[in-house]
């Protein structure tokens, strides 16, 4: 019985290592960028939302993010090939939780974005006009939370920015 549970495991092993490669299946983010953009300059957005220092942080996030998968990447330089240029349209938060008295116990931020890729004559290579990041974080009935929703903002930066790498490098 063993002998049989483990042959059926071994080949499983080998069906998936030899099919999975050749379906076309690769990590998200793991393509490459767009028409011979080696190189990504990126531009920190403008801020439409009563956030300040975002805009910024979204810049960074984006950076980080193509820099972690192998891109050439920076935040407002010149001399690369792809200049990517965004904007932060809104930003909000609506309870998600609340406890028995009604009183909000759980929240969730979500930034709303638009960008764009441009190649180094300002031909638009991509673009989005809706892209998300969002954060859940816990509220004390009564207590301050602007701390739990800065470090929300901060998590809602970095899943933004995973959204518009996956975007920017996926072809379907």
């Amino acid at each position: 019985m063993k002998r049989v549970f483990a042959w059926k495991a071994a080949a499983a092993a080998v069906l998936a290592a030899v099919i999975i490669p050749g379906c076309g299946y690769q990590f998200s983010g793991s393509g490459s960028l767009p028409d011979g953009v080696t190189g990504l300059c990126v531009a920190v957005p403008e801020n439409r939302s009563s956030d300040i220092g975002l805009a910024p942080m979204v810049a960074s996030a984006v950076v980080t993010e193509a820099v972690a998968a192998g891109a050439d990447a920076a935040v407002g330089c010149t001399g690369r090939s792809g200049s990517l240029m965004g904007e932060i349209r809104t930003v909000s938060t609506s309870t998600i939780t609340r406890n028995s008295d009604g009183d909000g116990t759980e929240e969730r931020v979500t930034i709303t974005a638009s960008f764009r890729l441009a190649d180094e004559d300002g031909a638009v290579l991509w673009q989005r006009a809706s892209v998300t990041g969002t954060e859940t974080y816990s509220v004390t009935p009564g207590a301050d939370s602007t701390a739990a929703r800065n470090a929300a903002l901060g998590e809602a930066a970095e899943d933004l920015a995973e959204n518009v790498w996956v975007g920017l490098t996926q072809r379907f």
